[in-house]
């Protein structure tokens, strides 16, 4: 008998202690509000797969890039005829920042969810970029009162 109550003992252990959540202690994530896609100065959008995509620029001009939002319609997923459908997002506000914080520059997408950034490479802290210079900034904004960013990588061509 005394067997039994072991092994009920240790059954109750091991299942209160796998039974509990655990929260993520580091970050609270939630869902992003847009597809945020990058382009470099040759227009080719990133992946909305990548978690930290790179995009291209001469280092003959000015670091130039592009970041265009959609806000996906999911009304249609059932429907295979439709789909989703993305929508562009105009008239959002977005800041581009140095990982250690700081802002660059800001600009506001168009009516098609395009906003363009053209800094200088200095400004970025390059004084002479080569095809070997990048730098890691995000950008950042809000939408329907949700704000979201983008981890992203500026590099010479």
């Amino acid at each position: 008998m005394k067997a039994s109550y072991k092994l009920f003992f240790l059954f109750t252990v091991a299942l209160l202690q796998f039974s509990c959540e655990a929260e993520d202690p580091f970050l609270d994530r939630g869902v992003a509000p847009l597809l945020v896609l990058l382009a470099g100065d040759d227009g080719v959008p990133s992946s909305g797969l990548t978690t930290e995509p790179t995009v291209k620029s001469a280092i003959s001009q000015a670091a130039t890039f592009s970041v265009k939002l959609y806000e996906l319609d999911k009304s249609g997923i059932l429907n295979n005829s439709i789909g989703i459908d993305s929508v562009a997002a105009s008239g959002v506000v977005l800041e581009v920042k140095y990982r250690a914080g700081g802002t660059i520059t800001t600009a506001t997408t168009n009516a098609s969810g395009v906003a363009t950034f053209s800094i200088p490479w200095s400004e970025l802290g390059i004084t002479s970029p080569s095809s070997s210079s990048s730098v890691l900034l995000n950008c950042s904004g809000a939408y329907k009162e949700k704000t979201f960013t983008k981890l992203f990588r500026i590099a010479g061509k």
